[in-house]
């Protein structure tokens, strides 16, 4: 996997982030990486919504990376 430089443009960053995202916040049925839209690339985390409620809300992986980013 790449590495994150200060010199990369915030797209590339970005890109980078929201991969490793993916891959960490895939944590099974009460928090799952999954499509979102109808490019598989259109990641999101989804979750659930409420306790004891069979219903999920989704955040966009892409949205979290650049949150990230400029944290980092």
């Amino acid at each position: 996997m790449a590495q994150l430089h200060p010199d990369m443009p915030i797209h590339q960053r970005c890109a980078l982030i929201a991969v490793a995202l993916a891959k960490v916040l895939d944590r099974g049925p009460e928090m799952s990486v999954e499509a979102t839209g109808p490019s598989g690339s259109d990641l999101g985390v989804w979750v659930i919504k409420n306790p004891y409620d069979d219903s999920r809300v989704a955040y966009e992986i892409d949205d979290i990376a650049r949150e990230l980013e400029v944290l980092l």
